[in-house]
């Protein structure tokens, strides 16, 4: 084996491997501000999804309560309704 044709191969590879690189490195470059602005609107929209879940949230808060209330008023609702159907049923305090 001839060792001044051993390195003029090893350069050769490295020169290789040095072109694939700079390829790399050119194309994450261009990549890069591309993933920042990904990241950016992301961001934006998972911010707008929480403001409108935070919205629901307090909308189903306050249907719960006035489920609620409704259980409470309900017998004495139908109870009402029932004796301004049937004007001679006794009336309960």
């Amino acid at each position: 084996m001839d060792v001044e044709d051993e390195i003029r191969q090893l350069r050769r590879r490295i020169g290789d491997l040095e072109g694939a690189v700079d390829l790399l490195n050119g194309q994450m470059s261009c990549l890069h501000p591309d993933l920042v602005k990904l990241n950016d609107l992301a961001v934006k929209n998972f911010d707008a999804i929480d403001v409108t879940l935070e919205r629901f949230m307090k909308r189903l808060d306050s249907m719960n309560s006035q489920v609620w209330g409704l259980r409470d008023d309900l017998p004495q609702l139908v109870g009402e309704a029932v004796r301004k159907a049937l004007p001679g049923l006794p009336r309960r305090n």
